[in-house]
């Protein structure tokens, strides 16, 4: 069962960091470069192909197999490892990845929905956006932009301290 969840743990969170690190890095930059022509591709990636959802998911996997596996590591010291300096270094990256888990409950995805919501309206009027269009637009680009670079921070911290943990 161990090494189910803890394949199940890395390899979920492994595509949860690289998602989060390849849209901040250079999904959303080149979509912010491209202009009005990336109205297409941002309908088909948080629309069509659901990615706030599938990521929120993936985030959701990688929590709970790694809470599962903290909690089998507590019991089978009698509490020890929580106080060790690898249990505390773990927990550091838990609590990270939680805080990036709520980002993309409290910031991305709502900004998301209302962003591909808005790119339905606009295209089903035919016309070009409106300036009051154009100006929530910009707005939700920005927040989930900010959310994006928010969860990639605290997903970095999380990625390190699981890497280095088991060395303190």
């Amino acid at each position: 069962m161990t090494i189910a969840l803890r394949l199940i743990h890395v390899l979920a969170g492994v595509f949860w960091a690289g998602a989060v690190f390849f849209v901040v890095s250079f999904l959303l930059p080149s979509m912010r470069d491209a202009g009005p022509g990336a109205q297409a591709v941002s309908r088909q990636l948080m629309v069509v192909r659901k990615y706030p959802l599938k990521i929120l998911s993936i985030a959701i996997v990688t929590i709970l197999s790694g809470f599962w596996l903290y909690a089998q590591n507590v019991s089978m010291s009698n509490g020890i490892f929580a106080r060790s300096h690898a249990g505390m270094t773990y927990g550091l990256g838990a609590a990270a990845a939680i805080a990036t888990l709520v980002v993309g409950f409290t910031m991305i995805t709502p900004a998301a929905n209302r962003l591909g919501a808005l790119g339905a309206a606009i295209q089903a009027g035919g016309g070009p956006p409106t300036s009051e269009q154009q100006a929530d637009m910009a707005r939700l680009q920005a927040r989930l932009t900010m959310g994006s670079r928010l969860a990639a921070s605290f997903l970095l911290v999380t990625v390190i301290t699981m890497a280095i943990a088991r060395y303190v």
